[in-house]
């Protein structure tokens, strides 16, 4: 063994790994970037999950886009109100109310919807859509196939026995991104994004006219106006032969849903106090069902 060879050897690595570290401290030393301090501070008040619903890549690019001032504080829609606090307090700036929201789905056919045809494909509401237009004839009903569910970054989402996405309210952020994912989200307002009291929803979105949402499906909005008429707050019009609800104005009565003769008019967890997954699709049938305006003062006051 040539003790004079490894000797060189290690000699020369050795100097190979002085000379660079050198060169890194002088490079580190002449391009060194100062920080904003506050970018920390605020990176450590978001939730870390770079769910990416706020538009940005990731969690510390919403940081810096805040503390250089480019964006507000709000900007975290999945850490709602005790994100946005946080953030105030890093930037030393006032506290802001935060609107949160949940999302919802306007439809409530599920396995009971007309099939156009049986679709054998990928379990993909995104790749069922380009074939025909869908395997169901309503033009704006749920495929059921749960995109929406895989690409919830907070679990807050599951498809129950019907095929339906159902929301779990106490999980959800209103992050946005099952609208986003669902291939009739924006375009139909499949699902939607509602204030987080809205106590009820309408599970329908077809644009059809009513003769055909009949035939394809048992669960659809007739536009037979009963809940316009119902309402004691004008909180629920039929626009463009749909029900549809002014959550400005909605004070949770539930009298629409009590007289909804499709039972599309459905009461979401907040409504009824109860989780969403038991109330889902059940209208007022469920147990202790009580509207706060008596539906025979309804009628009475609210003539056609």
């Amino acid at each position: 063994m040539d003790l004079m060879l490894i000797a060189k050897a290690v000699g020369a690595l050795s100097l190979i790994g002085v000379v660079s570290a050198v060169l890194l401290a002088t490079a580190a030393q002449k391009f060194h970037v100062d920080v904003d301090p506050r970018v920390q501070h605020v990176l450590d008040a978001l939730p870390g999950a770079n769910c990416g619903a706020c538009g940005n890549p990731s969690c510390f690019a919403v940081a810096e886009g805040i503390a250089g001032g480019r964006l507000p504080i709000t900007s975290c829609v999945a850490g709602g109100q005790g994100v946005a606090d946080s953030i105030a307090a890093a930037m030393g700036q006032d506290a802001c109310v935060v609107a949160t929201v949940v999302s919802c789905r306007h439809c409530g056919g599920g396995t009971t919807a007309v099939r156009a045809y049986d679709y054998g494909g990928v379990r993909s509401c995104a790749a069922v859509a380009k074939l025909a237009g869908g395997s169901i004839m309503c033009p704006d009903g749920c495929f059921g196939h749960g995109d929406c569910v895989r690409a919830c970054p907070f679990d807050a989402m599951s498809l129950d026995a019907r095929g339906l996405p159902v929301v779990d309210l106490a999980k959800c952020t209103g992050c946005g991104i099952c609208v986003t994912e669902c291939p009739r989200g924006h375009s139909g307002n499949l699902l939607e994004l509602i204030p987080d009291g809205g106590a009820v929803v309408v599970r329908c979105s077809s644009r059809d006219k009513v003769k055909a949402r009949r035939e394809y499906c048992a669960m659809s909005c007739i536009a037979c106006k009963k809940c316009e008429r119902a309402c004691p707050s004008d909180a629920i019009h039929v626009i463009d032969m749909l029900a549809v609800v002014d959550y400005d104005k909605c004070t949770g009565c539930l009298a629409c849903v009590a007289v909804c003769p499709q039972d599309c008019i459905d009461v979401t967890g907040r409504g009824a106090g109860r989780p969403a997954s038991v109330t889902d699709g059940t209208a007022g049938g469920f147990e202790g069902f009580a509207p706060m305006v008596a539906v025979a003062a309804r009628a009475t006051t609210h003539q056609p």
